[in-house]
């Protein structure tokens, strides 16, 4: 069975089609990733910017045309942070469907979170229950799936965090109020998901070309992240563009990008993180198929 998922970003759109066979494995079939930057300015203005809706309408269109050479039983676009903050919501997703024949959801923090950490577990499939932590353009969704679950939304990620220009304290404050009681998240492996993660894993790999399969499962140590991380502050933009493993596309936001992992890593007391390549978009894919599955 075919499906077929879309992620509408605060920093870009992505899509990714797969297929699940008999054996419950899941096999990409396609992947795509535009840069649209739509929440760009969302911190001082309030709404998306009609030159990042242009982007990301072309970018819907493109993937539509994508989608259509493939026979998928079901597919879903959903939008997060960045849409989902927008005064001007309402008009971008009538815009949108001028591009892309299907709805597109809005999902709130907690449904973010619980996509990717289904995305995660079905990924790694690791022995002990993870903290999932998915620090993206707009927002840093925190998930722990057990009894109870906990399950957070802060308003940090690495395009809202660079437009404003908020310092280390400006961070520590939000995590501070935002993440509460975290004992219960103590003693569990740490998994980060999404671009920040992955380009700090290329760069620790010094990878010339982006190999998804060296980074899936990747350790990185909490010294490595710090380290990373003083070196992309030291670094001008232009410096960072030809850092191996960096994508010049990021090079602006990374730094403090790695600034709230580096945190979040330090305020759980964390030694180590693993890289997790599967995310919101995979757990998308197995949420189409278990709701199809049982039909």
């Amino acid at each position: 069975m075919k499906f077929a998922a879309i992620d509408i970003g605060t920093n870009s759109c992505r899509l990714l089609i797969a297929d699940i066979n008999q054996n419950q494995c899941l096999t990409p079939l396609k992947r795509g990733l535009i840069q649209t930057r739509l929440g760009q300015g969302l911190t001082s203005k309030g709404k998306i910017s009609d030159d990042a809706a242009n982007r990301a309408a072309v970018s819907l269109n493109q993937f539509a045309d994508i989608i259509a050479q493939y026979q998928v039983t079901a597919m879903r676009a959903v939008a997060t942070s960045a849409v989902r903050e927008a005064s001007n919501q309402k008009e971008f997703l009538q815009t949108m469907l001028r591009y892309f024949p299907r709805p597109i959801d809005i999902i709130d923090g907690e449904q973010e979170a619980l996509l990717t950490y289904q995305g995660v577990k079905h990924g790694l499939k690791m022995k002990q229950c993870p903290v999932v932590v998915d620090p993206g353009g707009g927002s840093t969704e925190i998930i722990l799936d057990n009894e109870p679950a906990y399950i957070k939304s802060l308003p940090l990620g690495a395009v809202r965090a660079t437009d404003s220009h908020m310092s280390q304290r400006d961070m520590e404050k939000i995590l501070i109020e935002g993440m509460g009681d975290i004992d219960k998240l103590l003693g569990h492996p740490l998994v980060f998901v999404g671009g920040t993660a992955t380009s700090l894993a290329a760069m620790k790999l010094e990878m010339r070309t982006y190999m998804p399969e060296l980074i899936h499962g990747q350790t990185l140590t909490i010294s490595e992240v710090q380290q990373l991380c003083d070196r992309l502050f030291a670094a001008s933009l232009e410096q960072r563009k030809s850092i191996p493993g960096l994508q010049p596309e990021r090079a602006d936001i990374l730094p403090q990008g790695a600034r709230i992992i580096s945190l979040i890593m330090s305020f759980l007391g964390a030694k180590e993180m693993i890289v997790s390549e599967s995310d919101l978009l995979e757990g998308i894919i197995w949420d189409l198929y278990e709701r199809n599955h049982s039909k």
